[in-house]
């Protein structure tokens, strides 16, 4: 890995200026403008308020942080439809929410990592018990963003199903650190549960996606 050591950091800011610019005119150009204007706000959100800004400042990084991940769907979504409607909003919360709950559980079990780095992550400024509560209406929310993707005809019946119950079950298993004893046994399964549920989720949604 001694190659790392030799990338100057003008030549990597250069590089990526070049592959965001040749990336936003690809969309802009060659699909429609609107995704285009998605994945600039994407870009954006990420460089700017999450990277130079807040990641090194404050605990809202996470959180707001989220914006940009949650961009790339919206983006495909956009590219397909040329528009933003409900499944557009529905897609950006979905992966919104994911994000704060899905990091934080990471974050509790690297946490003197983080400390050491000078990364003012949640559970490095607030304590992990503030940030186990935090988790908590995240990952609630999921379960009504999952049921209007259902109820506005996006997804069909099974894909109603399998979300509502891998959110319950990681629900549950976020109260459970509320009275659990092993932080760190707790947080890694919990991240666990919210890679293999987004995981699973997007896979249904492929499958059990309503066409009209």
């Amino acid at each position: 890995m001694d190659y790392i050591n030799h990338l100057k950091p003008g030549f990597v800011l250069g590089y990526g200026i070049i592959l965001g610019i040749v990336g936003l005119a690809v969309l802009y150009l060659l699909v429609n403008p609107l995704s285009g204007g998605m994945a600039l706000l994407g870009w954006f959100a990420y460089i700017v308020i999450y990277t130079m800004w807040l990641k090194r400042s404050s605990t809202w990084s996470t959180s707001l942080g989220g914006i940009a991940g949650a961009m790339p769907p919206v983006i495909g979504y956009t590219a397909v439809t040329n528009e933003i409607d409900a499944g557009a909003w529905l897609l950006f919360a979905l992966l919104f929410l994911w994000q704060p709950p899905h990091f934080w559980s990471l974050g509790i079990r690297r946490v003197e990592e983080y400390r050491a780095a000078g990364f003012p992550l949640l559970p490095v400024v607030k304590g992990v018990k503030r940030t186990k509560f935090q988790m908590i209406p995240y990952v609630f929310l999921l379960l009504p963003a999952v049921f209007l993707l259902y109820y506005y005809d996006y997804v069909g019946l099974v894909f109603l199903i399998v979300s509502l119950v891998g959110g319950l079950i990681w629900f549950v298993h976020t109260l459970s650190g509320l009275k659990t004893q092993d932080d760190e046994k707790w947080a890694k399964v919990n991240f666990l549960i919210s890679v293999n549920y987004l995981m699973l989720v997007f896979i249904v949604m492929v499958a059990n996606t309503v066409w009209s």
